[in-house]
């Protein structure tokens, strides 16, 4: 019993390290070519809009069509921000709608989403900058941003641009 018990030990940590290769996490592109990652200068000029503000809804799960798989849609996470200012780029509203991955290694924010939520009122942690690539779903114009995409939080000292 003690020898199944020993083999099994030995086994499963085996089993998880031949598995790794085929698992896959988020990275961003220069990260995988065994490059630095960019800078936070380099992010922001890469930005087609960079908003100051503060966060005020989180919605889980949006939900959009799905042009490859029409019976299985895609699911977003969905952030009203309240703009202070606009950094880089033209926005003339005071809200805007931004989305992300919804989590499980899509490259989201989601937890800068919900942590920026719950910070909305705090007069040092609330207010943030987000970098925003602008593209199309379902023939409208949206906002999005992933990990790879410049942000500048609370405690993150100056910004480089």
């Amino acid at each position: 019993m003690i020898s199944v018990r020993a083999a099994a030990l030995v086994a499963a940590p085996v089993l998880v390290m031949m598995m790794a290769p085929e698992a896959s996490a988020c990275t961003c592109g220069d990260r995988v070519l065994g490059k630095p990652g960019k800078t936070s200068t380099e992010k922001f000029q890469e930005s087609d809009l960079v908003i100051r503000g503060r966060m005020k809804t989180v919605t889980y799960g949006v939900e959009f069509a799905n042009p490859d798989e029409p019976d299985m849609p895609f699911r977003m996470t969905r952030g009203e921000i309240d703009i202070k200012a606009v950094l880089k780029g033209s926005f003339k509203e005071k809200t805007i709608s931004v989305y992300t991955g919804a989590g499980n290694g899509d490259c989201g924010r989601l937890g800068e989403f919900i942590g920026q939520a719950v910070y909305y009122n705090h007069e040092k942690f609330g207010e943030f900058e987000l970098g925003l690539s602008k593209g199309e779903i379902e023939g409208k114009t949206i906002y999005m941003t992933s990990i790879c995409d410049y942000i500048k939080g609370p405690g993150d000292g100056e910004a480089e641009p």
